[in-house]
This record gives C-alpha cells, structure tokens and sequence, in this order.
C-alpha cells in the first residue's frame, strides 16, 4: 500500500509541476524548435524532466520525514541521511544542472560526456558498488571487486545516453521509464531481492514519470530534455545496482533502446564519427520513415519493454541469458524488415 501510495503522491506532483515549469520555459524562451533532425513540427517548450526531478526528490524527502528510515539503503549515514543516497543526490544535481545547461545551449558532446562521468562517480565516492554478478551457467557468482569502481560509472553513463538518445519521440523515453521503474518495483519486492527501500524510490519515480508522460505523449505540450532523459536513465541504472546488482532485468527492459545506441556508437565510429554526434538513423526514426505514425511506434517499444521485463522477473539468470538471446534475435529480424521495408518505399 505504501508503495503504491507515493507513486500516486509523486504523480500528484508531477502533474501539478509540468505545468508550471512550461509557463517558465515559455516566459524565457525555453524552447525547442523543428530542425532537419527533428520529427516535431512547431516550437515545445524542453527541459521538462526539471518536473520529473522535483516530483521525485520532494517525495523521497518527505517519505523519509513521515517514514524515518524509509529510503535507507546502508548504515552509514551523512548529518542523518543514507551515504548512498546523498551520493545518487549531488550526481543527479550534477545532471540536472548539466542538461539544463544543454537545453538553454547546446554543450560539445566531450564536455556532455565529462559530466556525465562525473556524476557516475558520484554514487561511487558515497559507496554504490556492485560487488558480484550471478553466474548464468551456475557455480560460484562472479566477485568483481574493485572492477567494480569502472563497471558502475561506465553502465550509469551507458543508461544515460540511451535513455538520452530514446527521447527522440513523444511519450518514448518517459514512458518506457516508467515500466522500468515498475519492473524494479516488483524486483525489489521479490523475497529473493528484499529492498524495500529501493522499491519504494522506484515507485516514486514510475508516478514522477507517469505524471509527466500525458504532457509527452503524442502530440507533445513538453520534451524531457536532455536534464529529464539524463535523470531518468541514471536513475533506472542507479536503480538496478542497489536493487543487488540486477543489470541484466534492467537490461532485458531496456533491450532495444540498449541495443540500438549499441549498434548506433559502433556504426558512428566505423564511419569515423564521433559515437554522440546526434542523428535521425535511432531504430524510432527508423519506423517512422517506413510509415508507422508516433504513437504506433511508442506502443511497440512500450509492449516489448514490458514483455520481455515480465520474463526477467519469472526468470533466473540463465532464462535472462536465453531471453537477451531471443530479445538480440528479434532486434535483427525488425532491422530486415525496416531494411526491406524501406527498400520497397524507395523503389516505389
């Protein structure tokens, strides 16, 4: 009940903040406008994720005022509050204050890219490690130890930059946060896994997105921006280590997203571009230039992250193994027929 009781507190808020904010973005100018690389059609107000952000912070602090304890994920506290979470705290600021920057004014990827390290070390100095990954062939699990200093900021700004990379639609990125978000609920609740704390700022960040989501989706009133999509996927990666390491259900969820920034840094660099020069060949764009409208594309992300996130939570690491195997399977079969697809449009 209480799980359910601050998504819906942290939905309240987002709904009662966007507005407020797009009144803001509008009085200054925040906008972002149609461009070659753009698949909107007018000036929207960017930056949005600055609701997301507040939803969720507010919420968390008042669940630890009414709940004392509440989002406590170790014993070792800074004047009061959990060591962990002061850490999650500075690097989302770190984002938040970055992307806003990037919103006002367009950063060079280096310097997007620099604080974006930084703020995944953060959660490193304040303690978040992943100490050992199960075994998907059974046996011993696999200790990483001081790997483990690398591995956690290298997939936070992996998870950033997809989750960056997904708002290129209306709705995408929020909403498929969202089911992220309520698949490490329900992980984290699992008695196998036992972080209620986790579940609960997992809870609060699905409403916080959920709240923002009817402002997103198709047609558009407010883009995340890149402070909003940023937050979201260092958050749902944040999420994934303290929930004990459960990288590969966070990466079920986020298979095709995950894959396609893959396959999008490795052709940018074969081509001898820079990996994060932005374009308009994401797998979305991909869809859309076959045919299908905003909303039917979101909807099939929305239904495959969803599906293959039920199989992570019913499935043991093997099975997540095998499901990774069939979510790569069928990554390549939809790349043939947008392949196809689009060769038939153009001989037309």
């Amino acid at each position: 009940m209480v799980y359910l009781v601050a998504l819906l507190a942290a939905a309240a808020l987002s709904v009662a903040f966007t507005p407020l904010f797009m009144r803001f973005a509008l009085a200054v100018g925040l906008l972002d406008f149609p461009g070659p690389r753009r698949v909107h059609t007018k000036p929207t107000v960017r930056g949005g994720g600055v609701a997301i952000f507040l939803s969720f912070w507010l919420t968390s602090a008042l669940a630890m005022i009414l709940s004392p304890g509440s989002l406590h994920f170790i014993d070792q506290t800074i004047f009061s509050l959990d060591k962990n979470l002061v850490g999650v705290f500075l690097g989302a600021v770190i984002l938040l204050a970055a992307g806003l920057w990037d919103d006002v004014k367009p950063i060079k990827p280096g310097y997007k890219l620099l604080f974006q390290t930084i703020a995944a070390f953060m959660p490193v100095a304040f303690g978040i490690r992943i100490w050992w990954l199960s075994n998907p062939f059974g046996g011993l699990n696999i200790v990483l130890g001081n790997v483990s200093h690398l591995i956690v900021p290298a997939w936070l700004v992996l998870m950033m930059n997809v989750m960056n990379w997904l708002d290129g639609i209306d709705g995408l990125a929020s909403g498929v946060a969202a089911i992220a978000c309520a698949i490490l609920v329900a992980l984290s609740l699992a008695p196998f896994v036992n972080q209620p704390a986790t579940a609960l700022a997992a809870a609060i960040l699905t409403g916080a997105s959920l709240g923002f989501l009817p402002f997103n989706f198709h047609p558009a009133k407010v883009f995340l921006g890149d402070s909003g999509s940023q937050f979201l996927g260092y958050m749902i990666g944040i999420f994934a280590i303290i929930s004990g390491g459960k990288l590969a259900t966070a990466s079920l969820v986020m298979g095709i997203p995950i894959l396609d920034a893959l396959w999008v840094i490795a052709r940018r660099i074969i081509s001898g571009g820079s990996p994060f020069t932005a374009d308009r060949r994401h797998l979305h764009h991909r869809f859309l230039d076959i045919g299908l409208t905003q909303r039917q594309t979101v909807v099939i992300y929305y239904v495959i992250s969803a599906l293959f996130g039920m199989i992570a939570l019913v499935t043991k690491t093997y099975g997540k193994v095998i499901a990774g195997m069939w979510l790569i399977g069928l990554m390549g079969l939809v790349a043939v027929t947008l392949v196809t697809r689009q060769w038939r449009i153009n001989q037309k």
